[in-house]
């Protein structure tokens, strides 16, 4: 009898850690196209968020393209009920992964190093309104338009990372494999 439990328990355990890696995305997570996103209900600064979203080996959001745009926008007036507009703003307000701290007017992605190539600011923007506006957010008074802000101030923010799956080979690095 303690033989097989001793065959079977690996296996079940083997099993078990497999279905949770080959899964699309986390429990808590939204797929879209090859990717995974977390809209986090916490808020922090922008380093804050970027530190959180490494630890769950993701990154803030690196928006590419006008149907990822609108997919976050959708997902942010799903969970807001629509209101974009809050008394309190840092509720309906999202940091996105870029910056121009490297040089002031550039901004990038940060974990890519890549240039925007996609930009949905809003009119005026960016402004670096009293030259400490550094960090990019998804405003919600701005229709959820993006805006500059201040690196230290605190909103809720959007981790992506990968899909798991055939689709995209996410699998083969989640394993170890190449």
């Amino acid at each position: 009898m303690a033989i097989s439990y001793l065959v079977i328990a690996p296996l079940f355990l083997s099993l078990n850690l497999l279905q949770s890696v080959t899964g699309d995305c986390r429990d808590g997570w939204t797929k879209f196209q090859g990717s995974c996103y977390l809209f986090a209900s916490d808020q922090a600064s922008w380093p804050e968020a970027e530190a959180f979203c490494l630890s769950m080996n993701s990154n803030l959001v690196e928006i590419g393209s006008e149907s990822e745009n609108a997919f976050v926008e959708g997902e942010l007036k799903i969970i807001h009920g629509h209101d974009s507009h809050s008394s309190h703003q840092n509720e309906v307000s999202y940091w996105l992964g870029g910056n121009d701290l490297e040089m002031e007017g550039t901004f990038k992605w940060v974990r890519s190093d890549a240039p925007l190539v996609f930009t949905d600011w809003n009119p005026g923007q960016p402004d670096d309104f009293s030259s400490g506006e550094d960090c990019i957010e998804l405003q919600g008074a701005m229709d959820y338009h993006w805006n500059d802000l201040s690196c230290s101030a605190r909103h809720r923010f959007i981790c992506e990372s990968s899909a798991y799956g055939p689709d995209n080979g996410a699998i083969s690095s989640v394993i170890g494999k190449r």
